[in-house]
């Protein structure tokens, strides 16, 4: 810890503004929106936000996507989808501003404040699991899992599977600082942190966040170029596989098939929505907005990242937000070979948006969205100079 120590002594004042950012999005999202709203004030104020639009990789891209949202929502007068255009707004200038001043050692601090973030949101989960399993007539070490949301623990994050989400994050931060460190005591906190993290993402009861565990060991690893890790994760997964098919148990409500059979009922009505206005969509949370109209399953969204995108957005939509999404990819293949640890880390932040996007949509909030975001756009840190080398 002594290296962390010393990083946080050069940090200048745009950094410390973005590190306050990271710690506001562990806050209930209303406070982490407007912690996110007086930090780009301050940059504005200080002259800063126009140059780091101006740098800012894929803006057109992003802007014109976040213009035709919010002008599409108001349109047809869906005020939900208009909040949620301008939250896009608010990520896009916030990420602008956090690639202009983010550096190696900025990215480090960024993820060990998470990292030690995380056991803060574990602790309040704990205590509204303990709350929950008393109300329901059960001993906490009864690890009785509810099926109603509003059971179902969240710790900060207002929704059980946003929270599954960033447990997901936190075990990705926990891989990559563990690749990167080679002190023991170290490395046995980061596995005890992810350990801990996953034990909560079993408390969530949310069985799509299990998925990228099928594959972001042996991605991460591999990509890393660490062999030996690659081996044993590949292994594991194997062992876990044939547990979870002996004893089917293990997964959280794993008996529970009526969530799927919603989902079923949700793409059907997401479908007619798109056949409807196949151009623009509806604005964000399109299927929220127009379910009781058409009768659909109630749901605030389509719980599917490609029929959400074509439902809210349309194709004209779509393509822009996918652009954006291109041009950072671009720029994240441009270090693959110069520095595997950190191209690792963003593909398995990809890919597990893509899996989790098969029946949910989760990041469409703050906290997930931003950090989704954040590690997206981390490739550009090594345009910046710094003392620090990665791995």
């Amino acid at each position: 810890m002594k290296e962390l120590k010393q990083t946080f002594q050069p940090l200048n004042r745009y950094e410390w503004a973005l590190l306050a950012g990271t710690i506001a999005l562990f806050l209930p999202f209303q406070f982490a929106a407007a912690g996110l709203v007086l930090i780009l004030f301050f940059f504005l104020f200080s002259g800063k936000l126009a140059g780091s639009l101006r740098n800012q990789t894929g803006a057109c891209w992003l802007y014109g996507f976040v213009v035709l949202e919010l002008a599409v929502s108001a349109f047809y007068g869906n005020w939900m989808g208009f909040l949620n255009a301008g939250g896009y707004l608010l990520a896009g200038l916030y990420i602008a501003v956090y690639r202009q001043y983010l550096t190696r050692p900025l990215f480090t601090i960024i993820l060990e404040v998470m990292i030690a973030m995380s056991w803060l949101a574990a602790f309040w989960g704990l205590v509204e699991f303990q709350a929950v399993s008393a109300r329901k007539g059960y001993d906490f070490f009864d690890f009785v899992i509810q099926n109603s949301p509003r059971d179902r623990i969240n710790s900060t994050f207002m929704n059980a599977n946003f929270y599954a989400t960033m447990c997901v994050f936190f075990i990705l931060f926990c891989l990559y600082e563990y690749v990167r460190h080679r002190r023991i005591s170290l490395r046995l906190y980061y596995v005890v942190t992810a350990l801990l993290n996953f034990f909560m993402l079993l408390l969530t009861g949310c069985r799509t966040a299990l998925l990228p565990f099928l594959f972001i060991f042996p991605v991460f690893f591999g990509f890393a170029g660490k062999r030996k890790l690659f081996a044993f994760s590949i292994g594991m997964e194997i062992l876990a596989l044939i547990l979870v098919l002996t004893f089917p148990e293990l997964i959280p409500r794993g008996s529970n098939l009526s969530t799927l059979f919603s989902r079923i009922k949700i793409w059907d009505g997401a479908v007619v929505l798109i056949q409807m206005h196949p151009l623009l969509g509806m604005g964000p949370v399109t299927y929220g907005f127009m379910y009781k109209t058409m009768g659909f399953h109630k749901a605030p969204h389509a719980h599917n990242l490609l029929l959400e995108s074509l439902t809210s957005y349309g194709l004209s939509g779509t393509v822009l937000i996918t652009g954006y999404f291109i041009r950072l990819l671009r720029e994240t293949m441009a270090i693959m070979q110069e520095h595997p640890t950190t191209f690792s880390l963003i593909i398995c932040f990809y890919l597990t948006a893509l899996v989790l996007g098969l029946l949910d949509f989760t990041l469409n909030f703050p906290v997930t969205g931003i950090t989704f975001l954040m590690v997206a756009n981390a490739a550009c840190m090594w345009k910046q100079p710094a003392a620090h080398q990665d791995t």
